[in-house]
């Protein structure tokens, strides 16, 4: 049985999963600034999260944070993919957190 999904829990979910999906970096990737003179090899950016709804429709994520729209059920569903393979990085993150409350004192919800 899933335990409950408080506002602030999902609230420091779709933060810690912000931070995460920003900091994706690919150096080949090339940069080019006003003219095409170009700056820097690499750039950040973030990596896209997909969501499966209820009736099995695939909602990607790649410019934002997670909409509020999104229930609860939804965000616990989200991954990152990579190729093949996916990280269930919602129900990761949600296991970290339920670790802290835990073993480490954190108090979210009172």
């Amino acid at each position: 049985m899933q335990k409950l999904l408080t506002e602030a829990k999902r609230k420091l979910l779709s933060q810690m999963e912000s931070i995460l999906g920003n900091e994706c970096y690919n150096a080949n990737i090339q940069n080019y600034g006003p003219g095409g003179v170009r700056e820097a090899a690499g750039r950040s950016f973030r990596y896209p999260i997909t969501f499966r709804s209820d009736d099995g429709v695939k909602i990607k994520i790649s410019n934002s944070t997670i909409p509020e729209t999104i229930n609860n059920k939804i965000i616990r569903s989200g991954y990152y993919s990579f190729g093949a393979n996916q990280l269930d990085v919602m129900a990761a993150l949600e296991k970290i957190l339920y670790l802290l409350e835990e073993c480490h004192g954190l108090v979210l919800d009172k």
